[in-house]
């Protein structure tokens, strides 16, 4: 399993069998990576725009081992950017803490029907009206949205549901 990258990347691994947060940071970008066959990944990028999101997932493009993509601090990721992340489809893990997005981005996220971790913390421009679009997302196990100011305990009433942490 390999891919390659013109972008300045972090890679993590662990094996493809456990369960956790446990990752090991594998190498840095921009490169050629090359992984062992029983491991998946998790790639974070800092200081980055859409048009390097478009960037890297064209990079990343039939890489099904790719699971998690941590995106955040990247305040000039829009509702824009998000949109490229449709051909990541495998996600199971999405951080795009402190990105610049609205309600409106979120649509993109829909695409990511195997998300089970949504890292929407900081990112101040979403309200209760986003959370129509976040229940959709039905494989969702974890959702923070610490620091989301404009969201309240009435709409986070109407997305609590059994199996579903939420962070606020």
């Amino acid at each position: 399993m390999q891919f390659s990258t013109s972008l300045p990347v972090i890679v993590y691994t662990r094996p493809s069998n456990l369960i956790s947060d446990e990752w090991v940071e594998l190498d840095r970008g921009p490169g050629f990576f090359n992984m062992a066959p029983d491991q998946v990944a998790m790639i974070r990028i800092k200081k980055i725009d859409d048009s390097d999101i478009r960037l890297l997932v064209k990079d990343l493009a039939g890489c099904s081992f790719i699971i998690s993509l941590d995106l955040s601090e990247n305040r000039k990721i829009t509702d824009d950017g998000l949109e490229f992340l449709k051909g990541m489809p495998q996600l199971t893990s999405l951080n795009l803490s402190s990105c610049d997005i609205t309600n409106k981005g979120l649509d993109h996220l829909l695409a990511l029907n195997r998300l089970t971790r949504l890292n929407l913390s900081y990112c101040n421009r979403l309200t209760d009206s986003g959370l129509k679009t976040i229940q959709k997302l039905t494989n969702l196990t974890e959702l923070d949205l610490l620091g989301v100011l404009k969201m309240t305990r009435g709409g986070l009433a109407r997305i609590t549901r059994p199996g579903l942490n939420v962070r606020w």
